[in-house]
């Protein structure tokens, strides 16, 4: 398989921890979306220019984090969309949720500090700071008697919520909030989610002292 992606996107980061957590092998391209040229080349794998896209070995190419998982359940274990339907059900609305509503929220906010204070867009920046204030409050309550983000095993949730979370410590601290902080220490000590901050850490590093300089 390949895989294109860049280590900074909490978007890779999430299929990254999946891929771990299955231990499977595969060909990294990292796509540097900021150059104009690599993008364009990228395109020619990917028309939309979107980053993660897995390529399948039979070519067939499968785009955005949350299906590249559903794909990956089906050729490896352990399987982090399991149980019945209704538990099937319930972590994948959590993984929308931390999507849509935690992890885009969260970037907005990272993004929006980084702007001088006249650039920023205070109502994008509200809306923000009520979705994570939402979602933190419904986590805290459903992560005190629960390990992880769907009950006691490690799921696409979880997958889900580890960008959102690692980001958010810059942008959004949880530190009041007892379970979550408890959750994410959880999820910190996994070897898979070790893995993926540490390669995105120097790419980080650099991307700050650019924004820095600029």
């Amino acid at each position: 398989m390949k895989f294109y992606y860049h280590p900074i996107s909490s978007y890779c980061q999430k299929a990254l921890v999946a891929m771990y957590e299955k231990g499977l092998e595969f060909e990294r391209h990292v796509v540097e979306l900021m150059d104009p040229e690599k993008r364009a080349q990228f395109r020619d794998v990917y028309p939309l220019g979107k980053v993660p896209v897995l390529v399948a070995d039979d070519d067939h190419l499968i785009p955005e984090s949350s299906i590249i998982i559903e794909y990956l359940d089906e050729i490896a274990e352990p399987k982090l969309i399991f149980g019945d339907a209704e538990q099937q059900r319930k972590i994948r609305f959590n993984d929308r949720m931390f999507d849509l509503y935690l992890n885009d929220s969260v970037s907005t906010l990272l993004f929006q500090s980084m702007k001088p204070e006249s650039e920023r867009d205070p109502e994008r920046i509200d809306t923000s700071k009520f979705r994570i204030d939402t979602m933190y409050g419904l986590m805290e309550q459903e992560l005190a008697d629960q390990p992880y983000a769907n009950g006691e095993k490690f799921s696409m949730s979880d997958c889900a919520a580890t960008p959102a979370l690692f980001y958010a410590q810059r942008s959004a601290p949880f530190d009041q909030y007892e379970n979550i902080s408890a959750y994410w220490d959880r999820l910190a000590s996994r070897p898979s989610i070790q893995r993926v901050i540490s390669e995105a850490e120097p790419y980080i590093k650099a991307f700050m002292k650019a924004s820095v300089k600029a």
